[in-house]
């Protein structure tokens, strides 16, 4: 599906690219995970939750078609650009989606949004700390951030796979009791046989007060992907429910 418009805004010195879709009265911000685009991400949801809103698909700052600028990059920095983007497409009031690196961004949009502007969030594969990972994921991405390290000294596109890799190796930091202060509603998914750990998964859940949790059976990380069939209806469903 093709996207009705496409465009950039430059915060500070980064032109962050976006996508819309749809026409529905309420607005949601996608937010895609490391290394990705939303165009990729998003690619089986696009069609089906254009329907019903009108979705804002931004591409994370140094990822997909967006620059870095010369803000160090950073979880807090994307949730600093999807407040910028909304803001200069005048939009008020939002649902975001996150995943993966995505969902942590959306943790830290809702943990900071001093205006009221995010209505309701959907978290995918979201993680707290780098500990929420399962080690036979993490060591394996640890050991590939050691080597890029020494491959970045040489050569400047290793040293921007670096930084949007050191989001998966240093990022997030997210103190699990800083969630009871969201008011909103939010929907924590992951996979049965995620890359995160279910215990972890459950700890954000049950730090946000009455957070709906919902567990995609005989499913990897990548819900949106894995399992748009069963999961498109279950997003949508949840961000239209008054």
């Amino acid at each position: 599906m093709k996207p009705s418009k496409t465009g950039y805004i430059q915060i500070d010195t980064a032109q962050i690219y976006f996508e819309i879709y749809g026409g529905g009265e309420k607005y949601v911000l996608l937010l895609h995970g490391n290394g990705e685009s939303c165009a990729a991400c998003y690619k089986k949801q696009f069609e089906d939750w254009s329907r019903d809103f009108t979705l804002i698909a931004m591409d994370s700052r140094g990822q997909g078609r967006s620059s870095f600028g010369r803000k160090k990059l950073t979880i807090a920095q994307i949730a600093a650009d999807g407040f910028a983007l909304l803001e200069a497409l005048g939009i008020k009031r939002a649902s975001v989606v996150g995943f993966s690196d995505g969902a942590n961004a959306a943790m830290e949009m809702l943990l900071g949004d001093k205006n009221g502007v995010i209505e309701k969030a959907v978290l995918a594969g979201g993680n707290l700390t780098p500990g929420g990972v399962k080690e036979i994921y993490q060591i394996p991405i640890e050991a590939g951030f050691k080597l890029l390290a020494k491959k970045a000294q040489r050569e400047s596109a290793a040293r921007r796979k670096l930084s949007v890799m050191s989001l998966m190796v240093r990022e997030p930091n997210i103190d699990a009791a800083s969630l009871k202060s969201i008011k909103v509603p939010v929907l924590v998914m992951a996979g049965s046989r995620d890359m995160i750990k279910p215990a972890h998964t459950r700890l954000i859940a049950g730090s946000i007060p009455d957070a709906e949790l919902r567990i995609v059976q005989n499913c990897n990380h990548f819900v949106f992907d894995k399992a748009a069939d069963r999961v498109n209806a279950v997003v949508r469903d949840f961000l239209k429910d008054n």
